[in-house]
């Protein structure tokens, strides 16, 4: 039988994630994130949906990611009132993360002089459609369609769906992991499947050896305590404040890197750090065994926590050498920007940058060198040290894509290159077709495909 996808977000940029499966009367979605780049109050994250929300059965989320979920409440809210499937820790995760991202949508819809995209009670309606199951539990959907979740190693929960018809079947990945987690096991090889809907984040680039990595985040450590400077670290809440917390931990217990305050300030990262541990299942064996048997991983007697706003203000004029994490990870926002006030101008500072920064982000324009910020009319040099450790990013390289894809190569049908900036995606596409000799296109924006499922 024959299928269409369409493809109705994450197709030729990296984020708001949608995908729409449907054949005859059945529609199931993958993913409805949000649009992110400099601002949160886009056209695309307001505009009516492409379809009519009513008529979807099922949606089918990876991870939790708010460029994956974070449009869900405003589905529910233009009528949806299917079921929505991801894993259990997705779904815990899911909770705290749409919770928080309200006030920024509020902030930047009254900017924007738009009505507010969801609300609270369209989080609540949305949970109660959520199911989580586990990791290769078989869940049969309609009309002869059947659903597992594999372990992407992306982030806690993270699943590829594979959805399968008959002997055909097609698989969205989500977001990739390339095993850089020192919390998560690895991604799953990719099964015998027809078609593979995957992202290319990093397809056009190789990280930095990952063995080190916890030596180069030792060594900036180091480097800003030694020159009596703060650490600053804008960091995404869910999964990489954790990994940080985790490695910082080890370091000092250690005795690797001098001891020195480290303050988490971000209440959104402090529900998530405890939400990680209610989850052992989903850690890698070895972390799962500490973690049964009673081991709060992330707990040491540096760390504090900025719960307040109050808090917050004053982990500033706490003496330095100190280590602040803060939200957002692409500092467009959130409790980060206070501290880049004070840690942008400092020379014996630091900013370092641990994740991927979209296009247009303030933490793009820093790491491509921005020598001045404006916040609130106030005009800030950048005098302190940028750095980058791309190896805890949470995604594959370019190298591991590929791989990942030759493991499948021999039943590949077509690979639908998405989740990606033009020119990774074009590189992805260009080299799985020239090394492995499977057929690959980096579909735009609100095309579709037919395949046979």
């Amino acid at each position: 039988m024959q299928s269409t996808i369409h493809f109705y977000g994450g197709a030729g940029l990296v984020t708001g994630s949608n995908f729409l499966l449907e054949s005859g009367e059945t529609k199931f979605l993958v993913d409805c994130g949000l649009f992110q780049s400099q601002h949160a109050c886009e056209e695309t994250n307001w505009s009516t949906f492409p379809y009519d929300p009513k008529t979807i059965q099922y949606l089918i989320v990876t991870h939790a990611h708010i460029d994956h979920i974070g449009r869900i409440p405003r589905l529910i809210k233009e009528g949806f009132k299917g079921k929505i499937i991801s894993t259990e820790a997705t779904k815990a995760l899911a909770e705290p993360l749409l919770l928080d991202a309200i006030e920024l949508l509020e902030r930047e819809a009254h900017r924007c002089n738009r009505e507010p995209l969801y609300g609270k009670e369209d989080i609540a309606r949305a949970l109660s459609l959520w199911e989580g199951i586990s990791y290769h539990q078989k869940k049969d959907l309609r009309d002869g369609f059947e659903l597992e979740f594999l372990d992407s190693g992306h982030i806690l929960g993270s699943a590829m769906a594979w959805i399968k018809r008959g002997e055909k079947s097609i698989v969205f990945t989500g977001d990739l992991g390339g095993g850089n987690s020192p919390l998560l096991a690895s991604c799953e090889d990719l099964p015998r499947v027809d078609y593979v809907v995957m992202e290319s984040v990093y397809g056009d680039r190789l990280q930095p050896e990952k063995e080190h990595r916890r030596e180069a985040l030792e060594d900036i450590i180091e480097d800003t305590a030694a020159r009596k400077g703060t650490l600053l670290i804008p960091a995404f809440s869910n999964e990489r404040t954790q990994d940080l917390l985790y490695e910082i931990r080890n370091l000092m217990t250690e005795k690797r890197v001098p001891l020195q305050p480290v303050i988490l300030d971000s209440p959104l990262a402090e529900k998530i750090t405890q939400a990680f541990l209610k989850f052992p299942p989903y850690f890698s064996s070895e972390v799962r065994a500490r973690v049964e048997k009673g081991e709060n991983i992330f707990a040491f007697p540096q760390l504090q926590f900025a719960s307040t706003v109050e808090d917050s203000r004053k982990a500033d004029h706490i003496p330095s050498p100190k280590i602040i994490i803060a939200g957002s990870g692409m500092s467009n926002g959130g409790r980060v920007r206070e501290h880049e006030m004070h840690v942008l101008p400092d020379a014996n500072s630091t900013l370092l940058i641990v994740g991927f920064q979209v296009a247009g982000s303030l933490g793009r324009q820093l790491l491509e060198g921005l020598k001045k910020v404006t916040f609130d009319g106030n005009h800030i040099p950048v005098k302190c040290r940028v750095e980058a450790i791309y190896s805890y990013s949470a995604h594959m390289d370019g190298e591991e894509l590929l791989e990942f894809v030759n493991k499948g190569a021999k039943s590949l049908q077509a690979v639908f290159v998405v989740m990606g900036e033009p020119s990774a995606a074009g590189t992805l596409v260009q080299r799985i077709r020239d090394f492995l000799g499977v057929r690959a296109t980096a579909p735009e924006l609100g095309e579709q495909a037919t395949i046979e499922l």
